[in-house]
């Protein structure tokens, strides 16, 4: 009589257990699917649609201007480089002068160089150190300029001139120029900067023309490359946008922006590409621009700014972006035959 009570007592308790079973796998299932809906994702940043720039700093100098100075800055020394070839007056003596600018303290620090190299340079810090890669060598400094550089001269007569920069995390590009060392000075390479390596530049790429003055950055294992002009056609910028793929892949892209530059200068900031340049390098009246371009929608926009080139005289010869900032150099050279200095500016504006 025991044992039948207790079954029945068992058979009456059984369907009330599964219910609740059945309640706490259902809560736990709510809880699940409510754990796996994706977060809203965080707005994109409001567009850049116009500059406001103040100046940073104004001195004067010999500079060259055009494709032939190069620009950089330290985040460990809050500092940026500016580099140039300056002809003496008398033009039998060159020197690379290297600019150094303090932002916390405005202090500018000269550092001059004999001989001066090839005309063109372009600065980058590799491994804690300032390179100042020229036309046929490499100069090399200390970041706080008091010491002489050491210098890498290019093999075989390498020789370039008017070439652009490209750089990511750990490789440095450099984008077409033309060979003064051959007969038909043409370029159609895109090189990679080995320091270390006994092959200093190595052949990545093969353009489809020789491009003079056009400089470029990195986005998603991919170089864009903005503007300058062919060898063909110094004097005539052109709209260009060629997209290369950095996979050992032969395909390329090309695309237009809407303003046209001699010469250009790139930095990558944040999802997009910051381009700065002007036309009128060689001939008719210097026109500056800054634009941006979206690497998901391969769309250029020109940015308005207070820029005033003062009758077609001034124009950007260099731009970089550090801090949410953008930095450009900004003046115009003047005839170094007869040792007349110009006076530039570093001027600045928030990016946000």
């Amino acid at each position: 009589m025991y044992k039948i009570k207790k079954l029945i007592m068992n058979t009456k308790i059984y369907p009330l257990l599964l219910g609740i079973v059945a309640i706490v796998l259902f809560s736990n299932c709510e809880s699940n699917t409510e754990d796996i809906i994706p977060e809203p994702q965080e707005e994109a940043s409001e567009p850049i649609t116009s500059l406001s720039f103040e100046e940073t700093y104004a001195f004067e100098a010999n500079l060259l201007g055009g494709p032939h100075i190069g620009m950089t800055n330290s985040t460990s020394e809050n500092s940026l480089f500016i580099s140039s070839r300056e002809n003496e007056p008398s033009g039998n003596t060159t020197e690379e002068e290297v600019f150094k600018l303090n932002l916390d303290n405005n202090q500018l620090i000269r550092k001059n160089t004999s001989p001066g190299g090839f005309i063109t340079k372009q600065l980058k810090i590799i491994n804690d150190q300032l390179v100042s890669i020229g036309g046929t060598e490499l100069k090399i400094y200390d970041l706080n300029l008091q010491n002489e550089p050491s210098s890498i001269e290019y093999q075989n007569n390498f020789t370039l001139s008017k070439y652009g920069v490209a750089s990511d995390d750990t490789n440095t590009y450099i984008i077409g120029g033309y060979r003064v060392d051959t007969p038909t000075r043409e370029n159609t390479k895109i090189h990679k900067l080995n320091i270390n390596s006994g092959e200093l530049f190595e052949e990545i790429i093969e353009t489809p023309e020789t491009m003079v003055g056009a400089s470029g950055a990195i986005s998603n294992n991919k170089l864009y490359v903005f503007g300058g002009a062919t060898y063909e056609n110094l004097t005539e910028g052109t709209n260009k946008i060629y997209i290369y793929p950095l996979d050992n892949s032969q395909n390329y892209e090309e695309l237009n922006m809407s303003v046209t530059a001699d010469v250009t200068f790139v930095q990558k900031y944040g999802d997009i590409i910051l381009i700065a340049g002007h036309k009128g390098l060689y001939v008719g009246e210097r026109t500056s621009f800054i634009g941006t371009f979206n690497t998901a929608t391969n769309l250029f926009q020109e940015i308005d700014t207070n820029l005033n080139s003062e009758g077609g005289e001034k124009a950007i010869h260099q731009m970089i972006v550090k801090d949410d900032k953008i930095f450009i150099l900004y003046g115009h050279p003047d005839d170094v035959i007869v040792g007349l200095e110009s006076e530039w500016s570093i001027l600045s504006a928030d990016l946000k």
